[in-house]
């Protein structure tokens, strides 16, 4: 078992590192494509603005570290929390009602089945063995 997690490990980090290699080839490959000056990208008939992505290209490092920190910010509270709220949420709303339901029941077969137990206990003590096993003697040997 230990050597499965190993692989997946280093599986993991080889295919993360694939894909921001892939993000970088992607970038620059954009970055080449846009700074072109008869690039003309069209969507539903309307033209894209291609200046504004020439201009976010030259962005200055601070910005960019700026835009780095709301990223990360979003991935490791707000993403978290998405799913917190949206999947564990919900779950342990239906564990808390079916544990109430199932309380619910038995209390209620413990109420209505009172005088059976107490009747079987009085039972019980009244046949029960009253004699204790007898140990041997440690003084008797035979």
């Amino acid at each position: 078992m230990k050597n499965a997690f190993k692989w997946l490990l280093i599986a993991a980090a080889v295919m993360g590192l694939m894909a921001m290699w892939g993000g970088f080839a992607l970038w620059h490959g954009l970055q080449e494509f846009v700074m072109q000056p008869d690039v003309s990208i069209s969507i539903n008939g309307e033209d894209f603005d291609l200046e504004a992505l020439r201009a976010w290209g030259s962005a200055s490092w601070w910005e960019v570290l700026i835009g780095m920190l709301v990223a990360g910010l979003v991935f490791s509270l707000v993403l978290p929390l998405v799913l917190v709220f949206s999947i564990g949420l919900p779950i342990l709303l239906t564990v808390l009602i079916l544990g109430a339901v199932a309380f619910g029941v038995l209390s209620l077969g413990g109420l209505l089945f009172s005088p059976l137990i107490l009747l079987g206990l009085l039972l019980w003590l009244v046949f029960r063995n009253k004699r204790r096993p007898q140990a041997p003697a440690a003084g008797s040997r035979g």
